[in-house]
């Protein structure tokens, strides 16, 4: 069963349980639209999650019959172009938060994502979909340009599938979505959330500081060139070492093979 809460009006519910912040999108009734007071309650409550030790990933995921709509088109009809501006705004802050995250962030994605919903999904590190999710980016039906979308397509997908997708406006089938590199993994109806926490779970029991720089290497060398990016690791890796807790912590795990057979 999808998560509801029908008694709260907040409109993200956050819970931390086993060292994983839950973070549940909740207008269900509006389908989990990007609407101002979801984008500046999932920033807050993100930026809360980032301080507190109790967490050491998160999961995202949609109260109700999906994941998330996309952007709010109600609101998009009401306001005015400058008004419109300011709200995208936030959710740009939005998306640098989610994809400069220190910690692990995975989606649970039931449903449908659409659009802006499609790519809330992509900020996030991991996306765990149900096989009969309704993914795509419509916007250019609806007569929208395809906007920033774009930048975190190209670099999840390539060119050459940006372009269809951002250009068809075509619905795309999750397992497609997961051979392009779309989506994570695929899994059966129901079952999203549970695999996320799983997932979420495993990432949470290993050292928080070797995740967080593993995390920053990647981010960091994405627009770096293949020369850049291997210098760049190795500084990284030095960095690490240098921790005064360095030395037990590999002495506990001993070779990474051997710490990868005793898991």
């Amino acid at each position: 069963m999808q998560p509801t809460d029908p008694a709260s009006a907040d409109p993200v519910l956050v819970e931390i349980t086993d060292g994983i912040g839950i973070l549940t999108l909740n207008e269900p009734d509006r389908r989990n639209p990007l609407s101002p007071s979801i984008v500046d309650a999932l920033t807050r409550s993100l930026s809360a999650l980032a301080q507190d030790p109790a967490c050491r990933a998160v999961v995202l995921r949609g109260a109700g019959r999906g994941f998330c709509a996309g952007a709010d088109l109600s609101r998009m009809r009401a306001a005015s172009a400058l008004e419109d501006r300011d709200e995208y705004n936030a959710i740009l802050v939005l998306n640098k938060t989610l994809w400069g995250y220190a910690k692990p962030t995975v989606a649970a994605v039931h449903g449908f994502a659409l659009g802006a919903g499609c790519n809330l999904m992509n900020w996030c590190d991991v996306a765990i979909v149900e096989e009969d999710t309704r993914l795509g980016f419509p916007e250019v039906v609806a007569g929208v340009p395809s906007a920033t979308v774009i930048p975190t397509l190209l670099r999840t997908v390539g060119r050459k599938a940006t372009m269809e997708l951002v250009l068809s406006g075509e619905r795309i089938d999750p397992a497609r979505a997961e051979r392009l590199g779309l989506v994570s993994r695929v899994v059966g109806r129901g079952e999203a959330f549970a695999v996320a926490v799983k997932f979420a779970g495993t990432v949470a029991a290993h050292d928080p500081s070797a995740v967080r720089l593993t995390k920053d290497i990647v981010r960091a060398v994405t627009d770096m060139t293949y020369e850049q990016g291997i210098e760049y690791a190795k500084e990284v890796r030095v960095i690490a070492r240098m921790a005064p807790d360095f030395g037990v912590r590999v002495r506990q795990g001993g070779t990474t093979e051997t710490a990868q057979v005793s898991r």
